[in-house]
């Protein structure tokens, strides 16, 4: 029924806009409208998106403000094969043709003017506002953005400062949830050789998701940034363009609700949850503060009439201190707290040749260094933790929970029918009584805390030569040399243990539940200096005709190698490749009213890097875990339908799974199995609907609507596993401590949107509503987290529906 309504309404509102179309014709507008002609920098020059023979998609600030794509997961929603998982700001996903980009190092590269912002927990969840566009490459693109850019990149180029005219915009937004958003920016020349750009927003939201226990509701989040950018041309040789960033955040946490253990009688991801945060967490309610600070300078050197230098410098810095609750309940169970501080700097220094000829090229090199120190606490309550070890501790004297249970019982253990129970849990240390035969009290707040360091340096030369071998058929090719520097370091203590127990926990009788008691007391350190490796493209490109190109792409991509800890041992893990084959087209049809880019690619992974939470030790570690395979279709277009309705359209087909036995023939033990938040089919659709008003100005109205077709939400597909005896695996159901399955994926669903307003004939002001999630589709976007890894799985849900109202001005 919503969907019929949705359906009526469009084409209602697409009949009206023909009506006032066929009355609102002038002289002026019986010239032909054109699709404008879409400019990027994507192969490091400025180039009309019909010349670069890659897979580009690109949205503007206008289309970013039409579609109401203000943040990473909306952006994500018209891009073909761009999936955005960004449920907290330290913890963001990105999944590009079916491949996610987690752990220590990017397989979608992230980037802002052209540098690389560094794994996905550095920041790369960031305040979208005054842009000029935003490019997102397919295809291993090494060459093009370094080694990070495994399957793509992902770049956000701010608006620069200009030399053309002072303007400026301020736009005030309110709505649901106790929403608001200002946003704005000035430009101001000062003579003709120097002007300053300021730009802020400043974006705050209550919470979402209703909290019973001690902290606010979840899923708000207060945001304030502010960018200086100034352009320096002291002479027509020589260009300078400095940005300096600022954004400071406060969220109110993610959501993790128990999908075992009922808040209120019941367990609903779309109700209330019940998270609470302790003292030991060091903040006073959940969520996570955090301030970046950046600088980019990009210099531009015109040699001579062929050959310009260019100078790109960024320095960044990251603070953050994050707490939050694993199990999903009011109850200390798996209560983590996280402070991070992470410093990086790159200098890139690159040639471009272009005579006007037959040739044109660049080459240079890249230095980049990441270092960052992590303090991450974990803090329990014994009673509670001894019911989530309660099958391990069993199984350890070959009995089950129940036999375990019965045991304590019969021994006269009060409450020993308790054992294993998350309503009442057994307030007694169960292997106290079984192995010392005494009661001994469990501690309510038992604390942990681990310290850890990491550190990469990356050199990189690079470069890429562009021939035309005909007007119509021009080749490319490029290579890029990459070596790197792995460090890493870890140590654990025990602040707060059982003081019945002289330093020793109640559950376990050892010194600590979670951390390696490898590390305990005792720094553990590696390092590692990678063999230099090689990524390349080979692209041919064919033009049909002036608004049709073909082209034929091969890369290799490369994830690099990666130092995982383990006890107080690091190991390297081998890099991961990725090598694809890709045909695709960009074209301008109907008197360049429609345009679409579309391709089909096939990749191969070897050596596929995951990352999993390892419950034993407290950490993350990345693992080797064979081969995949990943093939798919992708297409993105624009038409005019009418000079007043304009028709926005994605589309994506992504098979992603891993191989069934690695190089050497062996059984893999994710085979078969589909990638993480990879559906298989996914569009998006919008209309950008305009009514002319006399010579007062224009009513618009652009509904949208993003469909997913059913996906996991981890790489085990909801599964645990165990050798077979013979080489191989047997699958087993993750389940709840009840025996109850989990279900860690998401059914198909739709989200339709609309927004809707007037814009002044002058362009100098307008107002608008905007509808988020119109029909108030409830969709799930993770479930299993850290709590997953202990048997409690803990659920994020999607965004429910939401209204806002907004006016701008610009002066």
């Amino acid at each position: 029924m919503k969907s019929s309504l949705f359906h009526a309404s469009a084409i209602g509102a697409l009949s009206l806009a023909l009506q006032f179309s066929a009355g609102a014709q002038t002289a002026e507008e019986d010239q032909p409208h054109r699709l404008d002609v879409v400019k990027v920098t994507t192969q490091k020059q400025e180039q009309a998106l019909i010349d670069v023979p890659i897979n580009v998609s690109v949205m503007d600030q206008n289309i970013i403000d039409r579609l109401g794509a203000d943040d990473l997961e909306d952006l994500g929603n018209f891009v073909p094969g761009l999936q955005v998982q960004a449920q907290s700001l330290n913890a963001p996903s990105y999944s590009l043709r079916g491949v996610v980009s987690d752990g220590d190092t990017p397989r979608v590269a992230m980037f802002q003017n052209g540098v690389a912002i560094g794994n996905p927990g550095f920041a790369t969840n960031l305040a979208i506002y005054d842009m000029e566009r935003v490019e997102v490459v397919k295809g291993p693109q090494a060459t093009l953005f370094g080694q990070g850019a495994l399957v793509g990149g992902v770049n956000f180029i701010h608006n620069r400062a200009s030399l053309d005219e002072n303007s400026g915009k301020l736009t005030i937004e309110g709505g649901d949830y106790n929403f608001m958003r200002v946003e704005g920016h000035y430009n101001w020349v000062v003579n003709d050789t120097l002007a300053f750009r300021l730009a802020g927003q400043v974006k705050n939201m209550d919470g979402y998701v209703p909290n019973v226990a001690n902290s606010p509701d979840l899923m708000g989040q207060d945001t304030t940034a502010f960018r200086a950018a100034m352009r320096w041309e002291p002479t027509p040789d020589f260009r300078a363009d400095l940005f300096v960033n600022y954004q400071e955040d406060d969220s109110t946490g993610t959501q993790f609700t128990s999908g075992y253990l009922p808040v209120n009688g019941k367990v609903d991801p779309y109700g209330e949850t019940a998270m609470n945060v302790n003292d030991d967490q060091v903040r006073g309610k959940l969520g996570n503060d955090r301030e970046l600070f950046y600088v980019t300078a990009n210099l531009e050197y015109d040699i001579n009439e062929d050959w310009t230098v260019t100078s790109l410098t960024d320095y960044r810095n990251l603070f953050s201190s994050e707490a939050w609750d694993s199990d999903g309940i009011e109850a200390n169970i798996l209560q983590f707290f996280q402070d991070r501080q992470a410093n990086r700097f790159s200098q890139e220094i690159r040639f471009n040749y272009d005579a006007g000829g037959k040739l044109t090229a660049f080459f240079g090199g890249n230095y980049f260094t990441v270092s960052g120190k992590d303090i991450l606490r974990f803090s329990t309550d014994e009673a509670w933790a001894q019911s989530v070890f309660g099958p391990d501790l069993a199984a350890a004297a070959g009995l089950t929970v129940e036999q375990a249970a019965a045991l304590l019982a019969m021994n006269g253990v009060p409450g020993g029918e308790n054992f294993g129970s998350f309503e009442t849990p057994l307030e007694y240390s169960a292997l106290g009584a079984l192995l010392m035969g005494q009661l001994i009290p469990l501690y309510g707040e038992h604390l942990e805390e681990q310290i850890s360091t990491s550190g990469r340096d990356t050199y990189d030369l690079f470069g890429d030569v562009t021939y035309q071998l005909t007007d119509r058929l021009e080749l490319t090719g490029g290579l890029r040399y990459t070596k790197e520097e792995l460090s890493a370091s870890s140590i654990g203590h025990v602040l707060k243990s059982n003081p019945y127990l002289d330093g020793l926990n109640g559950v376990t009788m050892s010194p600590t539940l979670l951390l390696s008691a490898a590390t305990l007391d005792n720094k553990a350190s590696g390092s590692a200096d990678t063999d230099g490796a090689f990524t390349w493209r080979l692209n041919a490109s064919y033009r049909v005709s002036d608004n049709i190109n073909t082209w034929v792409a091969y890369g290799r991509g490369r994830r690099p190698e990666v130092l995982s800890g383990s006890g107080a041992t690091y190991s390297t893990i081998d890099a991961e490749t990725l090598d694809n084959i890709e045909v695709g087209m960009f074209g301008r049809f109907f008197d360049e009213r429609l345009q679409m880019t579309s391709s089909v690619y096939y990749g191969e992974y070897k050596d596929f890097q995951t990352t999993r939470f390892d419950p034993l030790q407290g950490i993350f570690i990345t693992e080797n875990s064979g081969n995949a395979t990943q093939y798919g279709l992708e297409f993105d277009g624009q038409a005019l339908v009418s000079d007043n309705i304009r028709l926005f359209a994605t589309y994506a087909y992504t098979f992603s799974e891993y191989d069934s036995e690695d190089d050497n023939g062996n059984p893999l033990q994710f085979a078969g199995n589909s990638f993480r938040i990879s559906p298989e089919h996914s569009f998006s659709l919008a209309a950008d609907i305009t009514f002319p008003y006399q010579e007062f100005g224009t009513f618009y109205v652009t509904p949208s609507y993003v469909w997913k077709g059913d996906h996991f939400f981890e790489d085990d597909n909801g599964f645990d596993y165990e050798a077979d005896g013979n080489g191989g695996f047997v699958r087993i159901p993750e389940m709840y401590p009840d025996g109850t399955i989990v279900q860690e994926y998401q059914d198909a669903y739709g989200i339709a949107s609309v927004r809707a307003g007037f814009d002044s004939a002058d362009d100098r002001w307008g107002v608008y509503v905007l509808g988020e999630n119109v029909f108030d589709e409830e969709y799930l976007i993770d479930v299993g987290n850290t709590g997953g890894a202990f048997g409690l799985h803990t659920i994020i849900r999607g965004k429910p529906q939401m209204f806002k109202a907004g006016a701008y001005i610009k002066f």
